[in-house]
């Protein structure tokens, strides 16, 4: 199976898909964001400049893509939604329509690959990490665009939450074994 983690910040994305991926004995893939912003010295967004915040979101974007797509299951912390919800939110008033044109089709092209999305529903209290925003509003917005994509791409998804901690049997029985059964 291969599945993919959404939801805005806090919400336990990166717990989870690590959790799951070791519950389901499938690869875990991580957020390539993040790699590729430590890979230019930085641990966040701050300080990134416009033209180089569009190369990161791309290189992330194929390596995210590169990596599910040489998995015949995984699980992954992120995905191609949550990277065309980030493009939408910050990259793409700053674009020509071409640019926004071939993310979106990258984004939609490998999105056919999930057999299904969990979303992780929007916390209003988010705990500190660094690179991790905890503004309510933003985060808000960042649920929304996830949420929104997940329906108007017609993407296979789930509204699942999921507490720190929570037995992983007892949430796949209630959320997985539902989703595969349908409705």
């Amino acid at each position: 199976m291969r599945i993919a983690v959404v939801g805005s910040a806090g919400t336990g994305k990166t717990t989870l898909a690590k959790a799951l991926a070791g519950h389901l004995a499938c690869p875990f893939i991580p957020d390539t964001v993040q790699q590729v912003l430590r890979e230019r010295g930085r641990d966040s967004w701050r300080g990134v400049e416009a033209g180089d915040r569009r190369k990161i979101r791309e290189e992330a974007l194929q390596r995210k893509l590169r990596l599910e797509a040489e998995a015949d299951a995984f699980v992954s912390d992120k995905c191609a939604v949550d990277y065309l919800a980030y493009w939408l939110q910050n990259q793409s008033e700053l674009e020509q329509r071409h640019v926004n044109d071939a993310f979106l089709e990258q984004c939609k092209e490998g999105a056919k690959r999930y057999d299904l999305l969990v979303f992780l529903p929007y916390r209003d209290e988010v705990e500190y990490a660094v690179g991790r925003n905890q503004d309510p509003v933003h985060n808000l917005k960042v649920a929304a665009h996830k949420r929104g994509l997940l329906v108007l791409l017609g993407l296979p998804h789930i509204e699942a939450p999921y507490s720190f901690g929570e037995d992983l049997t007892a949430w796949c029985a209630r959320w997985l074994t539902a989703a595969r059964e349908g409705p």
